[in-house]
């Protein structure tokens, strides 16, 4: 897409799009206006499961405090930064879970610049200023990226749950570290070799640290030695709801083809209400090539 020069600096309508569905429905950001908050069982596992810290029971526990609603509605500031250029704006976010993601992104001036609408199998945008849209499918954020992304994966990353970058990814270790379960692909007798330069068999490799108390992910990251491509996602300020203790503070970091660094600061959060999904493409918009 062409951009023209006067948006250089101030407001990249292609930066906004891409960011706003690659990133703002993977991370979140704090939240200045109360929540409702509510008590939620400090324990779904009995009292003897930290008895057992094998990775196998450590997952089951984290999966067992996973958050778990299946309405969001979200406002939120947003600050990213691509290759040194920076671009700040405002989001709403509507969620179903397992079924639509709708975004809608503006400068902080407060005209719509773009609209988003993801499913399990489409991807769906709309850039406002030049009139542009694109009715595509997860190839486009992979070739954008060089990432493999599945709604299912963002979905997970949006509310700080578990995902699995690879399908075949299996956590074959734990390791303790402060107040952190650390759960990695990688089992321990291979971690030496895998950080020898000389092997040629570099694995991907996630690891996600897990608080002590909550058994929320307090941190994932993804590394791929073979192509030097890392992805690090940071939660912080969980706070209870109705459905499970949610991040209200992220930060995100990419390094791959692009460096991308992610900041998103919440206003508004209200969970469990039905929401609608408005997205209708003017007969007199033009496709992005």
């Amino acid at each position: 897409m062409n951009n023209s020069g006067k948006y250089a600096g101030v407001f990249n309508p292609y930066a906004i799009v891409i960011a706003g569905t690659l990133f703002y429905i993977m991370l979140l950001g704090s939240c200045k206006t109360p929540i409702k908050t509510v008590k939620i069982k400090e324990a779904k596992a009995d009292s003897t499961a930290l008895l057992d810290t094998s990775s196998e029971n450590i997952y089951h526990i984290l999966k067992l405090h996973e958050f778990n609603s299946n309405w969001i509605y979200a406002k939120a500031n947003v600050h990213a930064v691509m290759n040194g250029n920076s671009n700040a704006f405002n989001i709403t976010l509507k969620i179903k879970k397992d079924s639509v993601i709708w975004i809608y992104i503006s400068p902080l001036l407060g005209i719509e610049a773009a609209r988003v609408l993801i499913t399990p199998d489409t991807l769906k945008l709309i850039e406002r200023i030049n009139k542009k849209y694109k009715v595509t499918d997860y190839k486009f954020l992979h070739d954008f990226l060089r990432i493999n992304v599945s709604f299912d994966m963002l979905q997970a990353m949006l509310i700080g749950n578990f995902f699995a970058y690879r399908n075949e990814n299996k956590f074959a270790s734990v390791y303790v570290e402060d107040k952190y379960f650390i759960l990695s692909t990688l089992s321990k007798h291979k971690l030496k070799r895998s950080l020898e330069e000389k092997d040629p068999n570099k694995p991907v490799v996630q690891d996600m640290w897990i608080d002590d108390v909550n058994f929320r992910i307090m941190r994932n990251r993804i590394e791929d030695g073979k192509i030097n491509k890392t992805i690090e996602i940071n939660y912080a300020d969980f706070r209870n709801t109705d459905y499970g203790m949610f991040p209200h503070k992220c930060v995100t970091d990419i390094q791959a083809d692009k460096a991308i660094h992610i900041e998103i600061e919440y206003t508004k959060l209200t969970l469990g209400e039905v929401q609608d999904f408005p997205f209708n493409i003017p007969d007199s918009y033009e496709e992005m090539r």
